[in-house]
């Protein structure tokens, strides 16, 4: 019983002490390994980072609705795609900007960012170089969030009962044609 009482008193006095850690392999080679590393002290402090404010234009969205149609891309280097619209939407944003969004089938997006000047006129076209700050003209096309350079192109964006029907009309750089009706 005494043997168990002094068993034990060692055992809580190599806790309640600070203890160094050792291993030792004896035999034909002697390998030796010491850890003696103080315990860190952890802190905890309740802080909220301080998010950077970032002005974008404030965003409003217009229209969302079921959508249904088409978009082909042809002449690309993928050869003739097409694509099923599975959502489409209008966003506008403070400064006469609107931006169209096509989420297709294949989980690609299509995104036309327009600038409407004339809201009575529902056709926006690719000028390239010319400077028609008077007409409604579409800024930049994204696919996948990725630019896609036009040589031209349009799109008629026109009111209907139910929602929007677009008929679109691209021609890009590299990416080939994208054309195609959406009804949304």
């Amino acid at each position: 019983m005494k043997t168990n009482y002094y068993l034990v008193i060692i055992f809580c006095s190599v806790l309640a002490n600070k203890s160094y850690n050792q291993i030792r392999i004896g035999g034909g080679v002697s390998i030796d390994v010491s850890i003696d590393l103080p315990l860190p002290e952890v802190v905890i402090v309740d802080q909220k980072p301080n998010p950077e404010v970032i002005s974008q234009p404030r965003r409003i969205p217009v229209y969302e609705n079921v959508s249904f149609g088409e978009i082909q891309n042809q002449n690309g280097p993928y050869g003739r795609l097409i694509y099923q619209v599975s959502n489409a939407q209008l966003e506008s944003y403070d400064s006469r900007e609107e931006r169209v969004i096509y989420s297709l089938d294949s989980g690609d997006i299509l995104e036309i960012l327009l600038i409407t000047v004339n809201a009575q006129d529902y056709n926006y076209h690719s000028y390239g170089s010319c400077d028609c700050l008077d007409k409604n003209r579409i800024v930049e096309v994204l696919l996948n969030r990725q630019p896609i350079l036009l040589r031209d192109g349009s799109l008629s964006l026109q009111p209907s009962a139910n929602g929007f029907h677009s008929v679109i009309n691209l021609h890009s750089k590299f990416e080939g044609d994208f054309n195609g009706t959406v009804n949304f």
